[in-house]
């Protein structure tokens, strides 16, 4: 099965890429859409969702969410540009 992207993650690549961020997309049992390499804010796991359509995270999402947050990594959810330069710059 083909993993399914958000319509909007396209151009939420591009907007990390254009500032020197680089994107590692994952697969849908990884439980997040990626992982952001920011050279000013770090690392992040990242769920790209898009603000046009009703969403909730998966039960997979929702598990990794969980995983994650309880390690004390913040599990951060992105679904405008404005969100995902902030989280680029900090």
């Amino acid at each position: 099965m083909a993993d399914k992207r958000d319509a909007n993650e396209k151009e939420l690549v591009t907007a990390w890429r254009q500032l020197h961020c680089h994107w590692i997309p994952m697969n849908r049992e990884a439980g997040f859409d990626g992982i952001l390499l920011s050279p000013v804010t770090g690392t992040h796991i990242v769920e790209v969702k898009n603000p046009e359509r009703k969403w909730k995270l998966t039960d997979a999402e929702q598990k990794t969410k969980a995983e994650v947050e309880a390690r004390g990594v913040p599990y951060q959810i992105v679904e405008t540009v404005e969100q995902a330069v902030k989280l680029a710059r900090g």
